[in-house]
């Protein structure tokens, strides 16, 4: 699978959970506390480049632990897990140095995108709040996207 496949197929996957996602971003912004300052969407890969990652909102603002309290019930927009019964939700999978591309970059960039596409279609006009999208660790390769209000 090649970088520009591999980047396809992802979008592909996290736009089939776009539903799933708008009801989770739309209770986020339902329980937003009055400090909080804005809402960052990091995306996680997986340290091993193995393909599995998570897109977790989180607050910025004064206390953040109580900020995050309050929408503890509404962080992860997308999850991928190890269950019994496999990877859920199936995302394509990489052995080590299997890739031949940088595969936590290219879920960065993808999910920044699909944030963003998200964002517009559910968050922006309906969250008080600015929102802000980036990759833990430097990962990625685009600068933080910015989602207004």
């Amino acid at each position: 699978m090649t970088q520009t496949e591999y980047a396809t197929e992802l979008l592909r996957i996290l736009r089939a959970h776009g539903a799933a996602a708008s009801a989770t971003l739309a209770g986020l912004i339902a329980a937003l506390p009055p400090k909080a300052r804005e809402i960052q969407f990091v995306v996680f890969p997986d340290q091993d480049g193995e393909g599995t990652f998570s897109v977790v909102a989180s607050l910025d603002g004064p206390d953040l632990f109580v900020l995050n309290k309050a929408i503890e019930g509404h962080r992860y927009l997308f999850n991928v897990r190890h269950t019994e019964d496999g990877i859920e939700p199936e995302v394509p999978l990489f052995g080590s140095d299997e890739a031949g591309f940088n595969v936590q970059d290219v879920i960065v960039d993808t999910a920044m995108q699909w944030v963003a596409e998200l964002w517009a279609a559910s968050g922006q006009g309906r969250s008080p709040l600015p929102g802000l999208v980036y990759g833990e660790e430097g990962y990625g390769t685009r600068e933080p996207l910015v989602l207004p209000a």
